[in-house]
Order: structure tokens, then sequence, then C-alpha cells
């Protein structure tokens, strides 16, 4: 697992993925950036992490070859109820999509909102991603858990 600086490419490289998803997705789709790559200043896995919200989950498994056909996964709920996961190895992307008015797209929308231009969130978090890599250079699962109570934290405020 390797974190990196903040890149400006990331938001052209979300421009590029949110465009390919439109032009080729026969439903009606809304996408955002959120995760770490979308927050200027703050370092993150080389991952570009998108939210899509339609208004019925249903129809993403019906119309998920339009997102095969640009090189997704499909994963299925992948362990989140409510969700339909498809994921990208050629440029690493993850794509998460839930029906509009699900809990899940507020809490990845107010994290982007919250840390934006937040310099003391974004360097404190900086300081805790570090040093959870250090210690867990190999260990996903354990870094993860461990700075959950920082996103726990960002959550409560709005």
């Amino acid at each position: 697992m390797y974190l990196y600086p903040h890149n400006n490419q990331w938001k052209f490289e979300f421009e590029h993925e949110k465009d390919s998803i439109i032009s080729n997705y026969e439903g009606k789709i809304d996408i955002f950036h959120i995760g770490s790559t979308a927050i200027k200043g703050l370092y993150a896995k080389d991952c570009i992490d998108l939210l899509g919200v339609v208004r019925d989950i249903s129809e993403v498994s019906i119309l998920k070859q339009n997102l095969i056909d640009l090189g997704y996964d499909y994963k299925g709920e992948y362990g989140i109820s409510g969700r339909e996961y498809f994921s990208k190895k050629q440029r690493k992307v993850h794509f998460h999509i839930f029906q509009s008015g699900d809990l899940n797209i507020e809490k990845h929308l107010n994290f982007v909102k919250v840390m934006q231009g937040n310099s003391e969130l974004i360097a404190e978090l900086n300081q805790i991603k570090q040093q959870l890599q250090a210690k867990y250079p190999k260990d996903k699962n354990y870094y993860q858990s461990e700075k959950e109570f920082f996103y726990n934290r960002i959550n409560k405020e709005k």
C-alpha cells in the first residue's frame, strides 16, 4: 500500500472517468468525485473514487454491461447493502453507486465538503495516514480500521 502527495492530475482523471461513464451509461446517473483524491493537499492511495447516484438501484444491474464495456469489473454490493460496486484496474478506480436518498451518499459528500480547504484537518489526516502506513505497510484492513475514528468525527460535522 502506498500513499502519495496530492496530485492535481487526479481531478482531470476523475473528469475523464465521469465523462466516459455518462457517455456510455444508458440510464440517468449523477457522478461525484469522493475520497482522498478529491481533496487538494490530502495524501491518498493512487485510486480515484467515484460516487454514482441513481433513482433506482435495480436499474444498475440491468445496465451493468455499459460499465463492463468501459473496463470495470462488477462486484455487486461487495459488503455494503444497497450499493452497486465496480472497480477498474487499468487506471485504478472504485465506483460506488447508491440509490438517491441512501445515507452513504451524504456521508461521502460530507467528507469532501468538510475537508475541502480545511488545512488543519488535512494536515491532521495526512499525519494519521503516514503514521498508519508506517505501522501497517502491508495490512490495508488495519490501516483502514485505525483511521475510522477520524472519519466518524468528520461525519458528525456538517
